[in-house]
């Protein structure tokens, strides 16, 4: 692609939803607004474009002038960027995505947009469920049932990408229970695998769930079977969290088969569609994850004279070279893209997060809605 937009403008079109990211990546090429835009730029001797050009999204009517009066081909390209495109290009922009100003949807955003979404169609059953370890780029090629619309968008980790960090984060402040609760969606059911006594986690996740509507649970297949037989109301949330592949990538004796439990996951998505849908209310269903995955690949190991506990992060002041992210209170210096990490890996370990790459700093939100 590169090779031919460097010998003439180019058109392609990209799907909304991942807009934001795809700008990311070609943040070094020209993107006219329109036609009369490159008009302008190209008409003026003194303000020759250096960049190479192409069009994203026109109107059908200018598009069909540049094809056929100019001769610029179109071009196709993925619905998500390369992983490689993404790890090049997110360092530098990565402080600029936090800010309110960045297109993509970020993480601590995801409450406001889930109730948003909800206020505008009200659907009687709002599930939200997450996934402790996830990627976007682990269920980009997720396909389901045709009657239903799915829409996958990426979400940005606008943080440290670990577990506490990425849970507070998504839940929100005040959390999504607080929020739905202010637009109508007063009866609940929670769903986890801890204690709120217990872990102070998910004290935070389900805070405002009273002990009644939340239930602690030892396998998924529990989580089914107590939603098929509850009293479904209308305007009801639903919230489950749900172990992803967190847990395999820190501690697993033999490699993981990580396709099959993407399989799994991904299974899991369709039996809570099904089941609920059942109901015959009309449902919406939000997935995603507190945080993406980086899988082992035999990367390097950056020399450091300050030994870390952490395979892609150190508290700062470090002589670590990488990025440096507040949290909470602390910096940390974090490393980037996917080539390297701060210390030997443990034999058990086959995935690490903490740092920003393509893989560990997208999560997907998945947005369901059962026809």
């Amino acid at each position: 692609m590169i090779d031919l937009l460097e010998k003439m403008p180019c058109l392609t079109d990209l799907p909304k939803e991942t807009q934001g990211l795809w700008e990311i990546c070609l943040s070094d090429i020209w993107c006219p607004n329109s036609l009369a835009e490159w008009r302008d730029v190209v008409d003026a001797p003194w303000d020759v474009p250096e960049k190479a050009t192409l069009f994203v999204n026109l109107p059908e009517v200018q598009r069909k002038e540049l094809t056929d009066v100019f001769g610029f081909p179109a071009i196709a390209l993925p619905r998500f960027p390369p992983v490689e495109w993404v790890n090049q290009k997110l360092p530098e922009h990565f402080d600029a995505l936090c800010t309110d100003d960045s297109k993509l949807l970020k993480q601590s955003q995801l409450a406001q947009t889930v109730t948003e979404r909800v206020s505008y169609l009200r659907p009687e059953v709002v599930i939200f469920f997450v996934f402790d370890g996830l990627s976007l780029y682990d269920v980009v090629d997720w396909a389901f049932p045709k009657s239903w619309r799915v829409v996958c968008e990426p979400c940005f980790v606008d943080g440290l990408s670990v577990t506490k960090s990425g849970m507070s984060r998504l839940i929100g402040s005040p959390p999504l229970t607080h929020q739905l609760f202010a637009v109508g969606y007063v009866q609940r059911l929670g769903f986890s695998y801890w204690e709120r006594s217990q872990n102070r986690l998910t004290d935070v996740l389900f805070s405002e769930f009273p002990p009644t509507q939340l239930s602690r649970v030892t396998t998924f297949a529990e989580i089914l079977d107590r939603l098929q037989t509850a009293n479904l109301t209308d305007q009801m949330f639903i919230q489950i969290v749900r172990t992803g592949l967190d847990g395999v990538c820190h501690m697993h004796r033999e490699k993981p088969n990580i396709a099959a439990m993407l399989d799994q996951l991904k299974l899991d998505v369709e039996q809570i569609v099904e089941v609920v849908g059942a109901s015959e209310k009309t449902v919406r269903i939000f997935v995603t994850s507190d945080h993406g995955i980086l899988w082992f690949k035999g990367q390097r190991v950056m020399p450091s004279q300050l030994r870390s506990t952490s395979v892609r992060y150190t508290k700062s002041p470090s002589d670590m070279s990488g990025i440096t992210v507040a949290e909470a209170g602390e910096t940390f210096t974090v490393l980037t893209g996917d080539e390297v990490i701060a210390r030997n890996r443990k034999v058990t370990e086959w995935g690490f997060h903490g740092g920003i790459s393509a893989r560990e700093s997208f999560v997907p939100l998945l947005d369901i809605t059962p026809k």
